[in-house]
């Protein structure tokens, strides 16, 4: 514990922002300038063995149809499992996420001149399905500390209760994990294969078909002998020419979006159209996405399917919600609810994207939101994105309108869901909207624990039928908990 520098690891945590859910309230409420403060205090917490290592779990949508385990930590865990892989990061391999090398890893086979097949693979449930003791076991080898191996499968046995599996949604697991990965990459050339990988995902170059049998022979039984399958979902073999269409279907659909845009701008005539302004590089991006989200809306389901290139065309999708995001752009809202039907995986990149324009155009991302509970039946990890879409007090559910109550009551329901952060996230919604009754507060305190406790305080704010008094002698006593509490009120006028 003398050796583990929490102040490092709770200024990573905090800049660090998760893909795959909503960033805890704790996290915002953590002041700039007094990690060094709050990091002791966790430490010492750890310390105490006050804390037990533990996490929510919730089921995020993944690509075509698939499910993902999250694990939602409360931050004394993450910190501490952050400080304790820091320890060892020297001895860890670098992890390298960046949009060049994923292009270098799949541009890698059409570079060989030697490759005439392409085969595509990954691992199946590659976090959920790692061994405890077989990671242990090249931590040690690699660092030479049992003890920090012995702490670490003490922790996700903790979580998970048992003796594999490490949480997903996590910089340190995405380092620790690269450990086995990059041993089956080793073991695979070692055999003599042309091997490119980015994270668990792996392309294999050979010259003919008897090779490709051979190869994927070779992947399983490297893979078994780590404890690791393939998933036969994505496990493909294509010719390089075919690859090299795949690879290049999503540029030729931008580029069409893109040069319809760009065509429909420059035939602008000043002297028909209002306005007056030459198009800038916001309007024919923007123009762009709105017009991929349309076509994607448009399609039927089936054709969705049999779409060679989905994957890429997910990727396409993505980027177009990413970019009217950035420019606050609204004109992709019509298209929301479709695309979730379709591409569910998308929720986040759609709710952060709603939440952006929500101060803009309230009533469309209301009714946005409404469409989207009522056509596409969305799952407990959806509906935690749309609880924290609809923090953002613009959109006003104590309106008296139809659109308002109906979201109001979709936000109570969760307020006795299973998930704590579910009904964590969903407590700060009411709140903030001063949807919030003392009753609906305190049965929501008394069944959280680490990870609720700040939205539990923040919360306390926002609650409308209850006496200064009480809401004083109600006030938490916890240190985190009162930082929250604090940042609550600021929150709540």
């Amino acid at each position: 514990m003398r050796e583990l520098d929490f102040v490092r690891a709770l200024g990573e945590e905090k800049d660090w922002k998760p893909d795959l859910a909503p960033v805890q309230l704790i996290d915002e409420a953590l002041p700039c300038d007094a990690d060094e403060e709050y990091a002791e205090y966790l430490k010492g917490i750890t310390q105490a063995e006050i804390a037990h290592p533990y996490a929510d779990l919730i089921t995020a949508s993944k690509w075509r149809h698939g499910r993902r385990p999250l694990h939602i930590m409360p931050i004394g865990e993450r910190v501490f499992y952050r400080a304790l892989v820091n320890l060892i990061e020297n001895d860890l391999p670098a992890v390298e996420r960046s949009g060049e090398a994923f292009e270098d890893f799949e541009g890698g086979p059409l570079r060989s001149g030697e490759v005439c097949f392409v085969i595509k693979a990954d691992i199946a449930n590659y976090f959920s399905s790692i061994d405890h003791e077989l990671l242990s076991r090249e931590i040690v080898s690699r660092s030479g500390r049992n003890e920090v191996a012995e702490v670490l499968a003490s922790f996700w046995r903790s979580i998970f209760g048992r003796g594999v599996g490490i949480p997903q949604m996590s910089e340190p697991s995405k380092r620790l994990a690269e450990l086995l990965v990059e041993n089956l990459h080793r073991n695979l050339v070692r055999r003599g294969l042309k091997v490119w990988r980015y994270a668990d995902d792996f392309r294999i170059g050979v010259k003919t078909r008897s090779e490709c049998v051979s190869a994927l022979d070779a992947m399983h039984e490297e893979s078994r002998t780590l404890g690791l399958s393939l998933n036969d979902w994505k496990t493909h073999v294509l010719s390089v020419g075919r690859y090299s269409e795949l690879l290049a279907e999503p540029l030729e659909q931008e580029s069409a979006a893109r040069s319809s845009v760009i065509e429909d701008l420059t035939s602008w005539d000043p002297y028909s159209d209002s306005g007056g302004n030459l198009p800038d590089d916001e309007e024919v991006y923007a123009g762009a996405a709105v017009q991929l989200l349309s076509e994607l809306a448009s399609e039927e389901p089936d054709a969705i399917l049999e779409h060679s290139g989905l994957r890429e065309r997910h990727k396409l999708i993505r980027k177009s919600i990413d970019i009217l995001e950035f420019f606050q752009d609204d004109s992709g809202l019509p298209y929301i609810a479709e695309t979730l039907i379709k591409e569910p995986q998308l929720t986040p990149s759609a709710s952060r994207y709603m939440f952006a324009v929500a101060s803009k155009n309230p009533e469309s991302v209301r009714r946005t939101i409404l469409e989207i509970l009522g056509k596409s039946s969305p799952n407990k990890w959806q509906q935690i994105w749309l609880a924290w879409t609809l923090q953002d007090p613009c959109l006003n559910l104590a309106a008296d309108s139809l659109d308002a109550q109906t979201l109001a009551g979709f936000v109570r329901s969760l307020l006795v869901d299973r998930s704590e952060f579910a009904r964590s996230n969903a407590l700060w919604t009411a709140a903030r909207h001063k949807l919030l009754h003392q009753e609906q507060w305190s049965a929501v305190a008394q069944s959280v624990r680490a990870l609720g406790s700040p939205y539990v305080a923040a919360s306390l704010s926002g609650v409308t039928d209850i006496t200064e008094d009480d809401r004083k002698r109600l006030m938490p006593t916890s240190k985190l908990d009162i930082l929250a509490a604090g940042w609550g009120e600021r929150c709540i006028p």
